[in-house]
């Protein structure tokens, strides 16, 4: 069956634009969807790479408490600034503070940020692990300083217009393409199968992450026309009306308190009054101040649209902003909706493990598509200069896509490996980062993409199955014991990370005995030619 399709003239300008966005973006699209795919766990590794969060938090946490502790242990912190609690939650225990320090007038502000442990109950103004942070960083480059967010931005909208373009040039022979999948054939004709029938298999997915991603790195771009008609260019008047948070109107002249309402007891009327949903983070404005507010965001990790937050004064705790669930405009709904369809934050662990093997099946497509880029330009047309040349980029992004596999696999062992009275967590970066370099060079010097193949998934495999040995050698938190201590997600960890060490080496071994099958038949085929030619002699 075929469904009618382009002009001939179109769907060669088509194909062109489709092949060269795609092969341009393809390796740096391929990091963003990898390292993407870890950052959807981002919360459930935190108890993993820190031994200390795996006991569950008995006591309740009075945050006025923890305030005035961080008051007293530092005098220059600001509190009639901007003050951002993140709440802790099952999987990460622990509270974050972000606020500023009093800085004098014309001076450059001074971020100030700490985190204390419930189950210690200790502070600390540095940074103590960094798996998930790194990985999230990672899949939009905020390590590239000030253009790595936006290149990620600008990557997503070529990937969306990729998988428009790639739907265009398939769609008139769509069916058949599925009905004739084959595995046999020309390289060329297998990765453009696998290329065509799995990219169409996760459309829908990959279509939703190109423009979800693309908003959040260019909203600046995306919304400034609706800033433009419809509020007269007022960006602050247009997201206060979506964002609780905007809505806090205070003056920075205004009097000190003595009598405000805790946001302690604050949070726990808005908990009793709506038990169905769990506070997320709170942000907060001249908290000791007569006009100070708070604004309190909450999830229900059950529903698509559990995501709101409502503002409250705290001079006597009233609500002056709802934006909870149920009670959401449909253009504060869909900010929301945004959030929590990129992050797969509304349907609990299945969902994300959805996520998380879609993303690894987009970063297939990126891959079959770098190969049949190659293979398409492997022909006589081309010059023997020009197919070196497609041979060197095809071999530089497969090892800088591959380099990343086992990279991560280290990322995870340097964790529970560094100790903490050194630089923790530029150490574990660097051992991050330097492991990938290396890998990618390792990359460039193999023969062709089945031994780069190899050897990523060798190397990936290795360092895989040690994740799990170095937590049990260093935390003593082995498998059996994670599941006895019911630490689900450390034991969670573990396990994943032992199947795909065991499955890599176990696809390295059957890849081996495939190479020695192929070179023992070209051996045949070379002694039956030398002895046909010695018996025409």
């Amino acid at each position: 069956m075929k469904l009618k399709g382009l002009s001939n003239r179109l769907y060669n300008i088509t194909f062109h634009t489709h092949t060269v966005s795609g092969i341009v973006i393809s390796f740096a699209l391929y990091v963003i969807f990898f390292a993407g795919a870890f950052t959807l766990f981002k919360e459930e590794f935190y108890q993993w790479e820190n031994p200390q969060a795996r006991k569950p938090i008995t006591e309740k946490i009075d945050y006025d408490e923890l305030l005035a502790t961080i008051k007293k242990n530092k005098p220059s912190f600001d509190l009639s600034e901007d003050i951002t609690i993140r709440i802790p939650s099952k999987e990460e225990p622990r509270v974050q503070i972000y606020g500023h320090e009093i800085v004098p007038k014309g001076k450059p502000e001074i971020h100030y940020a700490a985190t204390y442990f419930p189950i210690t109950k200790t502070f600390s103004e540095e940074e103590k692990t960094t798996i998930g942070e790194t990985l999230y960083r990672l899949h939009f480059f905020d390590q590239i300083p000030f253009i790595g967010r936006y290149l990620s931005g600008f990557v997503a909208l070529f990937f969306a217009f990729a998988v428009v373009t790639g739907v265009m040039i398939h769609w008139r022979n769509i069916f058949s393409k599925f009905n004739g999948f084959s595995i046999k054939g020309t390289w060329k004709q297998i990765w453009t199968n696998s290329h065509t029938v799995f990219g169409l298999l996760g459309l829908p997915f990959q279509f939703m992450y190109a423009i979800t991603g693309a908003y959040y790195m260019l909203s600046l771009l995306v919304l400034l026309p609706v800033v433009i008609v419809f509020y007269n260019g007022d960006q602050e008047k247009a997201l206060k009306a979506i964002v609780a948070e905007r809505a806090m109107d205070t003056n920075e002249n205004s009097p000190l308190a003595t009598k405000n309402q805790k946001i302690t007891n604050i949070l726990d009327n808005l908990k009793k009054s709506r038990p169905d949903v769990e506070l997320h983070y709170v942000q907060i404005k001249n908290y000791n101040r007569v006009d100070g507010m708070m604004a309190a965001a909450v999830e229900n990790s059950k529903t698509f649209a559990g995501d709101g937050s409502a503002t409250f004064s705290l001079k006597d705790g009233k609500m002056v902003a709802n934006y909870l669930p149920g009670s959401k405009t449909y253009a504060q709904s869909v900010l929301y909706g945004i959030t929590r369809l990129h992050y797969a934050t509304f349907g609990g662990l299945i969902l994300k493990a959805i996520y998380f093997l879609l993303a690894l099946f987009t970063g297939f497509v990126i891959i079959s598509g770098i190969l049949l880029w190659k293979e398409a330009r492997n022909k006589k047309t081309y010059t023997d200069k020009q197919k070196r040349f497609h041979h060197q980029v095809t071999k530089t992004y497969l090892a800088i896509c591959f380099g990343l596999f086992p990279a991560v696999a280290i990322l995870f062992s340097a964790e529970l490996s560094v100790p903490d009275s050194v630089k923790h967590v530029f150490w574990v970066r660097t051992a991050f980062f330097v492991s990938w370099l290396i890998f990618t060079i390792a990359g460039l010097f193999s023969k062709n993409e089945a031994k780069a193949t190899q050897l990523y998934l060798f190397l990936g495999g290795l360092f895989s199955i040690i994740v799990p040995l170095i937590n049990g050698f260093v935390t003593g938190d082995w498998i059996w014991v994670s599941l006895a201590k019911n630490s689900f997600y450390v034991a969670g960890t573990d396990l994943f990370w032992l199947i795909i060490g065991v499955l890599s080496l176990f696809l390295t071994l059957l890849m081996n005995k495939d190479n020695e099958k192929t070179n023992s038949k070209k051996e045949i085929l070379k002694v039956k030619k030398q002895h046909i030619s010695l018996e025409k002699m």
